[in-house]
């Protein structure tokens, strides 16, 4: 099946048929979809973040319109460059949240599958609920239609997250923000780093710009949430951060409600970012991971209380005077926020066990993990 010519891709009648996973935060998707991923006996297959992959397009369409004419189509040339390099492409979080993204996607999945590409991808929505009351949503409907077509959608939905099942953790986490804290977080750059020598303000380049990192150590990256989250940095930034860095170190990580969605949306961003490149994280906050966004918003004698968690998705500024229908709309950003909020819980807890620290990239932090296994083990075998 995934052994055929160059040539008889192009045959649309010829590709199977997709897969499109949903369900809550934590239930396997990302699992599923890796462990297929792994198994399929061909090297033309690529396994990409969503996020990365849109990337990766706006910057194929930017350098094409650099070399082409004002009138010439990027799409159907960006499709066959794709389906070049592998005809098996699998995504990890399938989400349109933005109008750019939504246009961009109509025709490039439409060309993608005319040019035979068997697409594979995770998503905390049904194919119907994507993009819901977006900016010219009509629009994107027949994509939405198209993938339901071309992907068998299935939901693995066992209302069980995983990831928050009782595991041995490490302390990576501290609130509330003390002195104290701030001494201990101070410390850990010592411990995570080996206690190499700290640099000042190294600029991480890429993309013709530069990251300016405040503190950086053997592979460590100190930042306060301020200058990582309330500035405006975009996922590019955070994926080319998670390259150069195996450990953040965030500190001061505020409480926020809907008047901080940005903040929350850019914090989302982040926490993807280094759960795909298996980072390490250590951060202050000024609670608990769970209660760190407030989904609240008031407008105009309308009032939405979506949740005690929320995350990305443009909506209006809340001091806009507003209909019953943009409400409406403001209280659906909510919804969205949570969802968005509840995979970074999630993915957050994950990142706090004994088992992402010795799988990591830290090999420091690992070691040390490891030493600790053992000598809770130690009590247990000198017991039998």
């Amino acid at each position: 099946l995934f052994g055929r010519a160059a040539s008889d891709r192009e045959q649309m009648p010829d590709t199977p048929r997709g897969l499109y996973i949903y369900g809550d935060v934590g239930t396997g998707k990302t699992t599923t979809m890796d462990l297929f991923y792994d198994t399929i006996p061909t090297p033309h297959k690529r396994r990409i973040h969503f996020h990365a992959f849109m990337l990766d397009v706006h910057s194929r369409i930017n350098t094409f319109k650099r070399t082409h004419r004002a009138t010439d189509d990027p799409v159907p040339t960006i499709a066959r460059e794709l389906a070049a390099r592998a005809y098996v492409l699998c995504f990890d979080e399938f989400q349109v949240t933005d109008i750019a993204d939504a246009m961009v996607l109509r025709r490039l999945v439409t060309e993608l599958f005319r040019n035979g590409v068997v697409v594979v991808t995770t998503s905390n929505r049904h194919p119907d609920e994507l993009y819901k009351n977006g900016i010219q949503r009509e629009s994107f409907l027949p994509c939405i239609e198209l993938l339901k077509r071309r992907c068998e959608v299935v939901s693995l939905d066992s209302g069980t997250d995983y990831r928050k099942i009782a595991r041995e953790t490490e302390t990576v986490y501290f609130s509330p923000i003390t002195a104290d804290t701030n001494k201990v977080l101070h410390a850990l750059v010592g411990l995570a780093s080996g206690n190499a020598p700290v640099e000042r303000d190294v600029e991480v380049r890429f993309l013709g710009r530069a990251l300016v990192v405040p503190v950086a150590a053997n592979g460590v990256a100190r930042f306060s949430f301020a200058g990582l989250c309330r500035e405006a940095h975009s996922a590019a930034d955070y994926i080319e951060l998670a390259k150069h860095y195996h450990t953040l170190i965030l500190t001061d990580v505020p409480v926020m409600d809907m008047s901080n969605r940005n903040e929350a949306r850019r914090f989302i961003t982040l926490i993807d970012a280094l759960y795909e490149s298996h980072a390490v994280l250590i951060m202050s906050s000024e609670d608990d991971i769970y209660s760190l966004f407030t989904g609240k918003c008031e407008v105009d004698g309308f009032r939405a209380e979506t949740a005690k968690i929320a995350g990305p998705v443009e909506s209006a500024h809340l001091s806009e005077v507003v209909t019953e229908d943009r409400f409406n709309a403001l209280a659906y950003a909510g919804e969205e926020e949570v969802f968005a909020f509840q995979r970074a819980i999630s993915r957050l807890v994950e990142m706090s066990s004994r088992r992402w620290i010795i799988s990591g990239r830290n090999r420091i932090l690992a070691e040390n993990a490891m030493r600790q296994e053992q000598s809770a083990d130690e009590p247990m075998r000198s017991a039998a």
